[in-house]
């Protein structure tokens, strides 16, 4: 997996805000603080300022890389082996009902 540059942070932040994830603000200064610290990811700057607990955000993930059919996303940096397995899994499982 490669980490997601900060084009594909926005584009992210953008569908978390499409899909009523997080609002503008919240993308806002996430991305602010980011800008600070260019080895965060969203998603955790995200959870550190508790505008999203950590399940939230694995499930926020599994909409977005089935919506997107993205799979080049850095998860597994902050999340445990546990969490990437069950995000994998469910993105196998739904790859595979829709063949």
């Amino acid at each position: 997996m490669t980490k997601l540059n900060e084009k594909d942070e926005y584009k992210i932040g953008r569908f978390f805000i499409e899909n009523g994830i997080i609002n503008e603000a919240q993308l806002k200064e996430a991305l602010e603080l980011q800008r600070d610290n260019k080895d965060r990811l969203l998603g955790e700057i995200l959870v550190t300022m508790g505008v999203l607990s950590k399940e939230e955000l694995i499930m926020a993930l599994e909409m977005y890389m089935m919506m997107t059919d993205s799979e080049d996303m850095t998860i597994d940096e902050w999340l445990d082996q546990e969490e990437i397995d069950m995000v994998l899994k469910k993105l196998e499982a739904q790859k595979t009902k829709n063949a």
